[in-house]
């Protein structure tokens, strides 16, 4: 049973409709089993006032009753962080970023795509004209310097900060159809089979699934995290909800490899695209019988993740909201949807041992992958 978790909001915008960006012509079919209802905010969205800047919830409107578990940040932790895009760290980890600072602890963000296969946010820049490769390139690159202003009002210095370069939109493709090296994928919006962007970690792996995860074993094994964040596996997001299971299974392997440092971390997830989540408690009867990407794959398994929740102090607050307001391409198409996560509380699904080893071995076998 999913522990006890209720939620009152008041005095904030709804969830608005959320959306997977239509396929461009050279774009393969997108893959039967995930519902596609639900991913990015749609950009015809009734525009919030003041589209540039980021609005903080009344405390004293919006009270949240969440788990009776809080979550205790010990001192000198070493925390890893993945997101799919950037801004999805801060959306939901910039409060616990901060904590694992103050107490001395060390912290290390890793980007899995630099968010450039964002349709309509791509054709909003270009103001109307036709958008082009070079435009998806360009729109890569400038999310990748707001992750760093970002990473910069929570305290995190540019190197703690890697990024992986992998196709945007395209993470769910790796994972069921792009696996092998033999097999690469390669991005609609930017043309790339493989890491191109100067900043990426590695020039020498390609788009298929075996390389991602090699990646993601690599930067595991090389920072030795204490604690790892990762999208949780239940969110509707194709990007989102196959990142987390690559990074679990990257976790399965380096432990049944016998990776020591391995044995001892402990795995939180969160959520950024669920149905009614984070506006409305009714989010947590949808997620509590949702497998992957809210199939019904691993759903029994998943079941039993406790929450827990950390309370977000004022001045983390404040730096949260300025971290959010540094990803400016985001604000301008999506500011209802992004305020919403500037919340006094974060929560975070604790996985045990056996959560980690299963959830990516049942997600292959639905594919028919051994593992």
């Amino acid at each position: 049973m999913i522990s006890r978790v209720a939620a009152v909001y008041v005095g904030l915008l709804g969830l608005l409709p959320l959306w997977r960006p239509p396929a461009l012509a050279s774009e393969a079919a997108p893959t039967p089993w995930l519902d596609h209802s639900l991913s990015r905010p749609h950009l015809d969205a009734p525009a919030a006032p003041q589209p540039g800047r980021i609005g903080v919830p009344d405390v004293a409107l919006s009270q949240w009753l969440l788990s009776t578990e809080e979550l205790h940040v010990p001192a000198h932790v070493r925390l890893m962080v993945f997101a799919p895009h950037p801004d999805d760290e801060t959306l939901a980890a910039a409060g616990l970023i901060q904590r694992v600072l103050a107490g001395g602890g060390k912290v290390r963000v890793v980007f899995v795509t630099n968010g450039d296969g964002y349709v309509d946010a791509v054709r909003h820049a270009v103001k109307g004209a036709r958008a082009s490769t070079t435009d998806f390139i360009q729109y890569g690159e400038r999310r990748h310097q707001e992750a760093l202003r970002a990473l910069h009002e929570l305290g995190v210095p540019t190197h703690d900060a890697l990024f992986l370069g992998f196709p945007d939109d395209g993470i769910d493709d790796l994972w069921a159809g792009h696996w092998s090296t033999r097999k690469p994928y390669t991005s609609p919006y930017t043309r790339f089979d493989r890491p191109r962007y100067k900043e990426s970690v590695s020039h020498r792996v390609e788009y298929a699934g075996a390389d991602l995860e090699g990646e993601i074993k690599r930067t595991v094994r090389d920072f030795a995290p204490d604690w790892v964040v990762l999208p949780d596996p239940r969110d509707r997001h194709p990007d989102h909800c196959t990142t987390g299971v690559f990074v679990l299974d990257a976790l399965r392997k380096l432990r049944q490899e016998g990776d020591g440092p391995v044995g001892r971390m402990q795995a939180f997830t969160y959520l950024v695209h669920a149905p009614d989540y984070p506006a409305s408690p009714a989010w947590i009867k949808e997620i509590a019988g949702a497998g992957v990407g809210g199939s019904a794959t691993a759903g029994r398994t998943l079941a039993t993740t406790r929450w827990v929740n950390l309370p977000v102090t004022k001045p983390e607050l404040d730096a949260k909201q300025a971290a959010v307001a540094a990803y400016q391409s985001q604000v301008q198409v999506m500011n209802p949807f992004l305020r919403q996560f500037v919340r006094p509380v974060e929560l975070f699904g604790q996985l045990d041992a056996k959560q980690v080893m299963s959830v990516p071995y049942e997600y292959a076998a639905r594919f028919g992958r051994p593992r």
